[in-house]
């Protein structure tokens, strides 16, 4: 773990584009020499909450590595303080998770091969001689030795603290994260392992584990993406002030939509929304919103599965979502339907419907028995970015009128995931 001052040019650099910036030391980091022995994870906490409630306004927090356990705990106890929360390749653990334990699962990485606990068991530390190529193999050795003296004997009882953090609090805050590809502490793996299907972005960079020394233009780069992020997070919740317990699974944009995929609480009850802000994410608005049913049929629920998207294929992409809902669901040309989908395989989180084309088979002749009838009759609105791609349709189940939201997430061409929200019109 390194002080807060070695993020000095990463924090001038957000401060000329206008931005607030601190970079606190942790107790036992910098210049304050308290004992590892008499360091806990309250320590860390504390320091931070001093900090945050000191603050007018809510922050973007970012944790570095074993960090990512301290700014969850933090956003546990001070989820108004906070906007989002950054993982720069840090440690995104559910509640009841630790350091101490999450090593033990991490395979073909330096720091863990050479980590050692003291005698004593009050710190831990990596043999020196393998610190740099464990943590900044990418940078020379003078700037390393130059570094070396801030890198301290991290107390152990931090790194034993079992996470306790809330679906109520914890959960509802927007995550990203910053993953380092060449990373040998953390390899790229357990960094994505750690952060699928719990982010609304993942920024790659080339580096070590120790961005902010190799990349800091590059972790500049991603913490203002972030900011420009938040601002379209701002303005959806400018929206939604109706809405209680907010919950964000997906956000994606382009250059002139916004689609925000989130849940709702309104006591015991969740609801599903899908909304689609078109003309530079302001002018108009789709919005469906549907109950979430007590039971589900198939494995997956509403919201879980992937949460963000890859930069390919977009309007190859749109086009096939487009040819699908013409000829499937509004000209009703079944026979085609296995021409869509890889293998008859799909991943399927409407409520009602199982996984793969069998499985939306076995609904529609659900609905065919009870002489129900599923007909889309236009779509209204369609949103493209990567492998994601949404619409907004009308049409009808029965003689009953309803919006359509569905968002599918398509590989090699074919539909490999899909969402959707119903609401009665």
């Amino acid at each position: 773990m390194v002080r807060g001052g070695q993020w000095d040019n990463i924090a001038e650099s957000l401060r000329l584009k206008g931005h607030e910036v601190i970079a606190p030391d942790l107790p036992r980091h910098g210049i304050d020499d308290t004992l590892p022995k008499d360091i806990t994870m309250d320590d860390y906490v504390d320091k931070l909450i001093g900090i945050l409630d000191k603050q007018k306004c809510s922050v973007i927090l970012v944790g570095h590595s074993f960090n990512g356990i301290t700014i969850s705990r933090v956003a546990e106890l001070r989820p108004s303080k906070i906007k989002s929360l950054v993982y720069l390749t840090a440690f995104l653990l559910p509640n009841g998770g630790s350091f101490y334990e999450a090593v033990k699962e991490v395979g073909n990485s330096i720091a863990v091969d050479n980590f050692e606990v003291s005698n004593d068991r009050t710190y831990a530390v990596v043999k020196e001689e393998e610190l740099q190529n464990a943590f900044a193999h990418d940078i020379s050795a003078e700037i390393f030795e130059g570094a070396k003296p801030y890198i301290v004997r991290e107390p152990l009882a931090p790194l034993m603290y079992e996470l306790e953090i809330t679906d109520k609090n914890f959960e509802k805050i927007p995550k990203y994260y910053i993953e380092t590809t060449e990373d040998k502490a953390i390899p790229i793996d357990i960094q994505r392992s750690m952060y699928k299907g719990k982010v609304l972005k993942v920024y790659s960079i080339k580096s070590s584990h120790t961005p902010n020394f190799s990349s800091p233009q590059k972790v500049v780069e991603a913490l203002l993406d972030v900011a420009e992020e938040q601002k379209k997070i701002n303005l959806i919740q400018s929206h939604l002030k109706v809405y209680n317990n907010i919950k964000f699974h997906r956000l994606f944009s382009n250059e002139d939509q916004l689609l925000v995929h989130f849940e709702s609480m309104e006591g015991n009850e969740s609801y599903a929304h899908m909304l689609l802000f078109e003309n530079s994410m302001e002018n108009k608005i789709h919005t469906v919103v549907q109950k979430v049913p007590d039971n589900q049929l198939g494995a997956h629920t509403m919201f879980d599965g992937a949460s963000t998207s890859t930069p390919d294929n977009t309007e190859e992409n749109k086009n096939i979502i487009e040819r699908f809902l013409k000829d499937v669901w509004i000209e009703g040309k079944v026979s085609v339907i296995q021409d869509f989908f890889e293998e008859g395989k799909v991943i399927q989180h409407n409520p009602m419907v199982e996984d793969n084309v069998e499985g939306l088979f076995e609904f529609m002749k659900s609905l065919s028995s009870q002489g129900i009838s599923l007909h889309y009759d236009e779509v209204l609105a369609i949103f493209a970015k990567g492998d994601m791609v949404m619409t907004y349709s009308k049409g009808f189940i029965g003689e009953e009128k309803h919006f359509f939201a569905d968002l599918f997430r398509l590989k090699n061409g074919k539909i490999a995931e899909h969402w959707d929200v119903i609401q009665k019109k």
